[in-house]
């Protein structure tokens, strides 16, 4: 459970890291079964250093569906969206998907005009990442206007690491290092500016997402356009309360 404290961080800062979430021995079942997926994903032949994005990732897989039902998981997101929050799906990342190896500064639900429907993003990690060699970077309080707002000029020079729009290059921005291990957690806000320098070609990590319970329009067209309801059935069939609860306010008409 959460205290008071790290709840405040949460809402402030815009993000929390949760060293050794998991340990040694469920870190090493849990990059098993990641690495059936990506293995199966690349038709079963052996890993040649490509970059690897699958979603959805771990709704396939009843080993790694659990994670979302596990009380560390799914009771931090409870304390920190309330009763009542739904399934954003997954992804399954290893790699760096271009040369430069790198993500420049960006949010991940760019241009929302309100910013206030909370959803998160869980970083599982698989490998350990440093400062200068993958380390997710975020900008503390970045996802609060009117800081939000004037970021929002970094999301459009993501293929292009030469502009400065604010006289810097991209890694020298003001920013916080989150330095992990394998075992590590980060929960963060997905309108939290982000970035990665220095990917490595074996990073690895899993991101489960989760947002606030929808009450308008407007929060299910949302879910929609960044693919929340793009989860197998079998998922959803599965007897569990906790993924029901998760799913069954989402569109049954939309799931493949």
């Amino acid at each position: 459970m959460l205290s008071d404290q790290q709840i405040d961080h949460f809402r402030t800062f815009g993000f929390l890291l949760w060293p050794q979430l998991f340990c040694a021995d469920e870190i090493g079942e849990i990059r098993r079964a990641a690495d059936e997926l990506w293995r199966a994903e690349r038709g079963g032949g052996p890993s040649q250093g490509e970059y690897q994005h699958v979603a959805p990732f771990i709704e396939s897989s009843r080993d790694l569906s659990g994670l979302v039902e596990d009380d560390r998981i799914y009771l931090t997101v409870e304390q920190l969206l309330g009763a009542g929050f739904v399934w954003g799906g997954s992804e399954g990342n290893k790699g760096s998907f271009n040369e430069t190896q790198s993500h420049e500064w960006h949010c991940d639900r760019p241009g929302e005009e309100e910013p206030d429907y909370v959803r998160i993003k869980v970083m599982l990690y698989l490998t350990p990442t440093k400062k200068e060699a993958g380390a997710l970077r975020v900008m503390p309080g970045s996802h609060r206007k009117p800081f939000y707002d004037q970021l929002e000029r970094l999301n459009h020079i993501q293929s292009k690491p030469e502009v400065m729009p604010f006289g810097v290059p991209g890694p020298d921005l003001p920013g916080c290092a989150l330095e992990v291990e394998p075992g590590d957690a980060v929960f963060f806000n997905q309108y939290l500016y982000h970035a990665v320098f220095g990917k490595q070609t074996d990073r690895r990590y899993i991101a489960l997402k989760f947002a606030a319970k929808p009450t308008l329009a407007r929060h299910y067209e949302g879910l929609k356009k960044h693919g929340a309801f793009s989860f197998h059935r079998s998922f959803v069939d599965l007897a569990r309360p906790r993924i029901r609860q998760m799913t069954e306010l989402l569109p049954a008409e939309d799931w493949p």
